[in-house]
C-alpha cells in the first residue's frame, strides 16, 4: 500500500503543468466594421456598445455540443478571476454571437446568460456576421443539409478581446487557465493605459 501511494504521490509530482494562457496581443489595433445585432429582449450590440470597455466576443452557436459550452464556462472562471484583480468597471463585457440566425434566432437572448447573468448573446444579418468575421480573423462554415435539412456548424474557437475604443488587440485559444488569463488581460488593460496616455 505505501508502495502504491508513494507512486501516486510521483506521479502527481511528475505531470507536467497544463495550466496556461493561450493569449496573444496583436501587434496593432484591428478597427472593426460597422455591425448591428440583437436579441430578443431588447439588448443591442453595435460599435456603440464597445466604447468605454472591454469587451470579449465569442462566435459560435446554440446547438454546438463541445466548443461553445466549454468556452463559455472557460470564460465565466476567467471573469470571476478577474473580478478579484481589477475595478467592477474593468471587468470585460462578455458577447457570444451566433453565426447561425435561422436556427438561433428565436432562443439566442437565453444562451449566454446560462453561464453568467451579465453575458450577453446576440445573432443577425449574415452580412454584418460575415463583416465582424472578416475582421476579427474568425471562421465559420455551415455545412451541407442532409436528407432531414440538419446541417452542421464548423467555427473557429478563439475568442476576441476588444479594447474601449472598439478595435480589436488580442484573441484567446480555450482551453486558457482563468487563473492566467485574467493577469494576461489585466497586463493588457495596463499596457492600454499606458499607450492611451
Amino acid at each position: 500500500m505505501k508502495q502504491l501511494v508513494a507512486f501516486l504521490l510521483w506521479m502527481i509530482a511528475a505531470a507536467p503543468v497544463t495550466a496556461q494562457v493561450q493569449g496573444v496581443k496583436l501587434d496593432e489595433p484591428v478597427e472593426l466594421p460597422a455591425f448591428a445585432f440583437e436579441n430578443g429582449i431588447g439588448e443591442t450590440f453595435n460599435p456603440d456598445t464597445l466604447q468605454d470597455q472591454w469587451t470579449i466576443v465569442m462566435f459560435g452557436f446554440l446547438s454546438c455540443p463541445d466548443v461553445c459550452p466549454f468556452t463559455m464556462g472557460n470564460l465565466e472562471a476567467t471573469i470571476a478571476e478577474m473580478g478579484l484583480r481589477v475595478r467592477p468597471d474593468n471587468v470585460p463585457k462578455v458577447v457570444f454571437l451566433s453565426v447561425d440566425p435561422d436556427r438561433d434566432a428565436e432562443l439566442i437572448s437565453t444562451y449566454a446568460k446560462f453561464f453568467h447573468p451579465d453575458f450577453q448573446s446576440f445573432t443577425g444579418a449574415r452580412t454584418d456576421i460575415d463583416a465582424l468575421i472578416e475582421a476579427t480573423d474568425s471562421f465559420y462554415r455551415l455545412m451541407a443539409p442532409d436528407e432531414d435539412g440538419y446541417y452542421e456548424v464548423q467555427h473557429s474557437s478563439s475568442v476576441s478581446v476588444i479594447a474601449p475604443d472598439g478595435t480589436l488587440r488580442a484573441k484567446l485559444q480555450p482551453p486558457f487557465d482563468p487563473g492566467l488569463t485574467a493577469e494576461f488581460l489585466s497586463q493588457l488593460q495596463i499596457q492600454y493605459r499606458r499607450e492611451a496616455s
